[in-house]
């Protein structure tokens, strides 16, 4: 699976791939300080997502609230460093964090129809589109493996940050569990 697949049963039609090597920065640090969030935001071109369980994307990047004081970033391949420097020099005197955690993750993408029935075969969010909705994010598990999810369009389409040790799992799982949906 890690090149895309299509499977279609009727209008059923289920989209599954890797992301080519997006790069991932972690973010730390205080919300309360106007200094930290409007460097961030000078840095990112995006106010940081304050509200629990959500995110911010433009056509080049998406950050996902992680915690309190925590937020990923999600670039372009290679594009993580430049974003990481320029977070370090905008928040330069303020209390925080960056780091590029690139390496230790991959991002999976599923859309179509069957994306939230697959979905919750093995994750315990309820997804239906009035809870969970476009810019919505949640850490929560796939089978057994612990992911970040988020909803990047009504279509529905979403993204899961999986460890880099956990990918080989999940592919097996989402062999699994779409097996219907996904063609051989």
């Amino acid at each position: 699976m890690s090149d895309r697949r299509a499977a279609a049963r009727g209008d059923r039609n289920l989209k599954v791939g890797w992301r080519e090597g997006p790069g991932i920065v972690n973010l730390r640090g205080d919300p309360s300080d106007a200094a930290f969030t409007q460097g961030a935001a000078r840095a990112l071109g995006l106010a940081l997502p304050l509200q629990a369980c959500t995110s911010v994307a433009d056509e080049v990047l998406r950050v996902l609230w992680a915690g309190p004081d925590d937020w990923f970033v999600i670039a372009p391949r290679g594009r993580q460093a430049a974003f990481a420097a320029a977070l370090r020099a905008a928040l330069a005197g303020t209390h925080h964090a960056v780091t590029d955690v690139s390496s230790g993750y991959h991002v999976l993408q599923l859309g179509g129809a069957p994306a939230r029935e697959l979905l919750a075969q093995g994750c315990p969010l309820d997804l239906h589109p009035r809870a969970f909705r476009t810019g919505d994010c949640k850490g929560s598990h796939f089978f057994k493996a612990a992911v970040w999810l988020w909803q990047t369009d009504a279509a529905p389409s979403f993204e899961l940050l999986v460890r880099r040790s956990f990918a080989g799992y999940v592919e097996l799982m989402l062999g699994k569990a779409g097996r219907e949906w996904l063609a051989a």
